[in-house]
């Protein structure tokens, strides 16, 4: 698993920063919130950084100052599934709560939207009849099952439960999928 490197001072920060070929936001937050933690008013980060716009800093800001090395390691390692937005959202919410959302939402594809929905404490909306429908197949298949439903894209996610190879063996079966095909 990739990690961000742990970083001494604002100087080491910098340098990180100024030797990426691609920066991320997490990447970005990681070293705001360095030198945030240091004392460094945002005027001083976005030139040191060349970060144009000030609410850039304040987005990264909030972040960086808010995730623990853990949080930023898990974040580096899945940036492609939780974004700035998602943790812009959670930013200020107590650490353990804040990591169990990061890996329910790596988990269940959660738009910002209702990222933010959720960090305010709200459930997500199923409809009762996709819920239905969830309970129903799962009945009938005879294992736990979650189906996620967007309403707004029309499109969702089933994910099925498997105890042990053998039983993820008998599900890819089922679907149609022989690994000894591909050989």
């Amino acid at each position: 698993m990739h990690k961000l490197p742990l970083l001494i001072d604002a100087d080491e920060a910098i340098s990180f920063y100024k030797d990426q070929t691609s920066l991320s936001s997490c990447v970005s937050a990681y070293v705001v919130g360095i030198l945030a933690n240091e004392g460094w008013p945002n005027s001083k980060i976005r030139s040191s950084l060349d970060i144009e716009k000030v609410y850039t800093v304040t987005h990264l800001k909030r972040v960086g100052t808010a995730l623990s090395i853990l949080e930023f390691d898990l974040w580096y390692a899945n940036q492609n599934r939780i974004t700035l937005g998602h943790l812009r959202a959670i930013a200020k919410m107590p650490g353990a709560k804040r990591e169990a959302l990061m890996r329910d939402l790596l988990v269940k594809r959660i738009s910002v939207h209702d990222f933010e929905d959720l960090a305010k404490g709200k459930k997500l909306e199923q409809s009762v009849d996709v819920k239905r429908f969830e309970r129903l197949m799962s009945e009938k298949i005879g294992r736990d099952l979650n189906l996620i439903f967007d309403t707004k894209k029309h499109n969702g996610s089933i994910t099925l439960h498997f105890s042990n190879l053998g039983d993820l063996d008998t599900i890819t079966s089922a679907l149609g999928f022989n690994l000894m095909d591909d050989f």
